[in-house]
């Protein structure tokens, strides 16, 4: 199930609006012709490379007729408008029409082809065309083309007065739909499974895709725009040429999808800016500007092989985590009273092979418990456990990297499982913990069984809110619920509205309950998130399997039934070699946090699993 929160609660909204904004004022302040003519044109561009993403980044099909669709609908506005004498409003409207129907046929050769012929055959669709408007002068100009189509009124007020301001408006008022278009068409099950076709052939036709008629969809989505867009394109100029067919038009445009990067919205209508405005500012350089603008396209397209759309991200990115990195620090200085109310403890930074990570010691005794807290959470999470078994207990929590007040750390060595484990087995080291009790909730789950698989001192092994896994990635979908919600759990970039609705489905309480916790969310490294959920694969779930079954150390799972991700029928029969009562154990009315939701409950079954571990009773 995909999670696919509304338009205006995603990050996107907030830069697409002032944009947009931005691109409906600019007339009133940019009056010259040539510059309301330029931005026009960067939209018309804007429109075909976009919708040229359908069929080249979304479906993956190397269509090279293309520029054949913005042709039809050309021709087509000026074979209706002039030549048959029709309304020019009905024109417009009926070019997209003529444009759809030539996809429809020019998918029917290329169903079943692949790679090299389905360009040839594109390629040799748009040179027939071609041929066909050469041939019939009478009705298209031939080699001169048609001149003189009819300019679009509103109530007798021609579009082209006042500078073009209503032919600029006409143009943003396309674009924007037409971004709309591709946005719910990617969101939809049809984009879905086109993507699916794409991404892996064989598997999406053996769930149900079928190939041919996705093809045909994808060409006709394709075309839809790209023939309005000609069609407007010949009432603005009001000519109709066949260099549209040209190899310099086939050129600007491909430049503004490669520059921009394939499968993605926003991308090409950056580059198109980028690219029109270029060219315009470069127009007294001659062959010159040519050579600047590849050798543009070139240095991008080789830094960020993604387009410029990737580079945007690297950008925000890198903000991101310079931004959370330092509310991390703000926190570990300004909010260390705060942590020591709650946590009773004040925390400090431990030196860790994988950096330094924010741990909080407290209580006394000779048995000692780690608490390792989930994805997007904090140590905080488990302040009703200190005030518990810190009366006898030594009770041990940190954050994980990226998390709470923990620095951020390399990506690439310090997010993972196996990482988290590795750090755990430090502060028991460099703490002089012994044997402790180690219980991990949701990830820390993951980090629990990985740290006791590992052989990793320890004395027992309790998880909350966590289904093992036997093989990856197999069991994911049979321990886990499909909840639109668990996409969150790996996603890089989170939205306010996102990190909202994670954290309250996370620890299933209202803001005002949780505050610390709530805040966590905001503080989470999203490479964090991304970087460990892509490297499950490499995780050895075998090892812990082998943990489990053979019941050498005492284990507990502890859970709310109320939990909105795990399977709990699949934990239940998973099959341990010493499990605590015999099967998963659950806090009545709780979710996925049970130790917060109803802590008194849990602390008492906590406790309980404690005694059993030390009894003879485990033995049976």
């Amino acid at each position: 199930m995909k999670y696919a929160p509304p338009f205006q609660c995603t990050n996107g909204f907030l830069p697409v609006l002032v944009a947009f904004i931005a691109l409906a004022l600019i007339p009133l302040f940019l009056t010259e012709t040539y510059a309301r003519h330029t931005l026009i044109l960067v939209f018309v561009y804007a429109i075909l490379a976009s919708n040229w993403d359908i069929s080249l980044g979304l479906g993956g099909i190397v269509n090279f007729a293309h520029l054949a669709f913005f042709a039809i609908g050309l021709y087509s506005f000026g074979i209706f408008g002039k030549v048959l004498g029709i309304d020019p409003w009905i024109a417009l409207l009926l070019s997209p029409l003529l444009a759809v129907a030539f996809a429809a046929l020019l998918a029917i050769p290329i169903l079943r082809l692949e790679g090299i012929y389905v360009i040839l055959v594109t390629i040799a669709a748009a040179q027939l065309l071609l041929q066909i408007v050469v041939s019939q002068s009478d009705y298209t100009g031939g080699t001169s083309g048609m001149v003189l189509l009819p300019r679009l009124e509103i109530f007798g007020y021609k579009l082209s007065k006042d500078n073009r301001i209503g032919y600029y408006y006409l143009a943003l008022a396309l674009l924007t739909f037409s971004t709309f278009f591709l946005y719910k068409l990617q969101r939809s099950s049809l984009g879905r499974a086109i993507k699916a076709l794409r991404d892996n052939k064989y598997y999406a036709i053996a769930r149900g895709v079928s190939e041919g008629r996705l093809r045909l969809y994808t060409l006709c989505a394709s075309a839809l725009f790209p023939g309005l867009a000609g069609g407007f394109y010949g009432a603005y100029l009001r000519v109709a040429s066949p260099d549209v067919f040209g190899l310099g038009f086939l050129t600007i445009t491909l430049s503004i999808l490669l520059l921009g990067g394939l499968s993605t919205i926003w991308g090409s209508l950056i580059a198109a800016f980028v690219i029109t405005i270029l060219a315009q500012v470069l127009g007294d350089y001659g062959a010159w500007r040519s050579i600047i603008i590849a050798l543009v396209i070139i240095a991008v397209v080789v830094v960020y092989p993604g387009g410029l759309f990737a580079a945007v991200q690297e950008g925000w990115g890198a903000f991101n985590r310079f931004r959370t990195d330092a509310r991390a620090s703000w926190r570990r200085s300004r909010g260390a009273d705060m942590r020591k109310a709650v946590m009773g403890a004040r925390d400090r930074l431990v030196e860790t092979r994988h950096g330094k990570i924010s741990v909080c010691e407290s209580g006394q005794g000779d048995e000692a418990i780690l608490f390792i807290h989930g994805n997007s959470s904090c140590k905080e999470v488990f302040r009703h456990q200190f005030a518990e078994f810190g009366k006898d207990h030594r009770v041990v929590a940190f954050d994980l990297p990226g998390h709470g007040v923990s620095p951020n750390a390399d990506p690439e060595e310090d997010y993972s499982i196996e990482a988290y484990s590795e750090i755990a087995c430090d502060i028991v080291e460099k703490l002089g913990l012994g044997k402790p009790i180690v219980f991990g909730w949701s990830l820390g789950g993951y980090v629990a069984l990985e740290y006791a698989a590992r052989g990793y001192p320890s004395s027992a092994v309790a998880i909350c809110g966590t289904s093992p896994v036997g093989k990856f990635p197999e069991d994911m979908p049979r321990g886990y619920i499909a909840t639109p919600h668990m996409e969150l759990a790996g996603k890089r970039f989170h939205s306010p509205h996102e990190k909202a609705n994670y954290a309250a489905h996370t620890i299933g309480m209202e803001k005002g309950g949780e505050p610390l916790v709530w805040q966590a969310v905001w503080r989470t490294d999203g490479l964090a998130r991304e970087q460990a959920f892509s490297k499950l694969k490499t995780c050895n779930w075998p090892r812990q399997v082998r943990m489990l079954k053979d019941g050498k150390i005492p284990f507990a799972m502890i859970n709310g039934p109320k939990d909105p991700f795990i399977n709990h029928e699949y934990c239940r029969t998973f099959g341990y070699g010493n499990i605590w009562g015999g099967e998963p154990q659950n806090v009545a009315e709780a979710g996925h946090a049970p130790f917060l939701e109803d802590h008194e409950t849990f602390n008492r079954m906590l406790r309980d699993f404690l005694t059993w571990t030390k009894g003879p009773a485990r033995a049976d």
